[in-house]
């Protein structure tokens, strides 16, 4: 269990009746991912203590970082051959006495209790899922795929079809996780749990609704300057129009009396000469 509190949700004797008593199933390991493992390290190790032992015979020191290597590969093979044999007992198994779901995982046990678990089926990674739709994996074998959650930790587990030894033990065991998921409902108080505490992290409705109106107060100051700024930049384009129409209504009045003044000054010149014209011919006339 974490540091959470546990949500208290009633789980009843009929539900728990449900569930088999003091007895422990066990799912062992498939039996050729067992083979595969032992004929590897096996093999690995040998091949280790063969090339450490041409050294010696060569009286050859590699240095102590080569013989460290050589130890560290040994004891990985070691570990990994013992582990089969522990996979070889269980993988999963789903302890009633213990009410606890005990699985090995990279050469540790690890246990769920059941008021804290819950399974789901699971999926293929990314990579697996690409493979398998693609035509090198149109004739890979079906896996099915079972999540083992405690649901007050942010890990949890996944095992599938081929990690057991049949296809048999797999469906048993979904269908064993699944019924003391559903029976003790650990799911559904995490659940309610975080939904209490959203609840009370939560502000409270006068506090919204204070903030929604300085909200729209503020939106509204905003609204009201950009309408002042957008007033003032029409206001100065018509007064710059007016003043450009005044100019050039006085340029065009200064500009047509001037041209009447040249006019009458024509007109003027124009009957002065015809004038001087006609004294003369009538000079010549007497």
């Amino acid at each position: 269990m974490s540091e959470v509190e546990e949500k208290v949700i009633e789980i009843s004797q009929e539900e728990l009746d449900k569930l088999p008593k003091d007895t422990v199933h066990c799912f062992p390991a498939s039996k050729s991912q067992i083979l595969r493992r032992r004929i590897i390290t096996a093999a690995v190790a040998v091949l280790d203590a063969g090339l450490a032992g041409y050294l010696l015979a060569g009286n050859t020191d590699p240095g102590p970082l080569l013989w460290c290597v050589f130890g560290a590969i040994f004891i990985i093979c070691a570990v990994v051959f013992i582990h089969t044999f522990v996979i070889a007992k269980y993988r999963v198994a789903m302890d009633y006495q213990n009410k606890e779901v005990a699985l090995r995982y990279m050469f540790s046990k690890i246990t769920i209790p059941f008021d804290s678990f819950d399974a789901r089926d699971g999926e293929a990674g990314h990579a697996t899922q690409i493979l398998k739709n693609s035509t090198l994996g149109a004739n890979m074998e079906h896996v099915d795929y079972l999540i083992l959650d405690n649901v007050y930790e942010e890990v949890c587990y996944q095992t599938s079809s081929k990690d057991l030894s049949s296809k048999e033990d797999f469906d048993l065991l979904a269908k064993e996780a699944k019924l003391v998921a559903s029976v003790y409902k650990a799911k559904e108080k995490y659940d309610a749990l975080k939904t209490d505490e959203e609840e009370k992290n939560a502000p409270d409705d006068e506090s919204v609704s204070l903030v929604k109106d300085a909200l729209k107060e503020e939106k509204k100051e905003q609204a009201k300057e950009a309408e002042e700024k957008l007033q003032e930049a029409v206001d100065g384009i018509a007064e710059e129009a007016k003043e450009a129409a005044e100019e050039a209504a006085a340029d065009a009045k200064e500009t047509a009396e001037e041209a009447v003044a040249d006019a009458k000054e024509a007109v003027e010149d124009t009957v002065e000469e015809t004038k001087e014209t006609v004294d003369e011919a009538a000079g010549d006339v007497k």
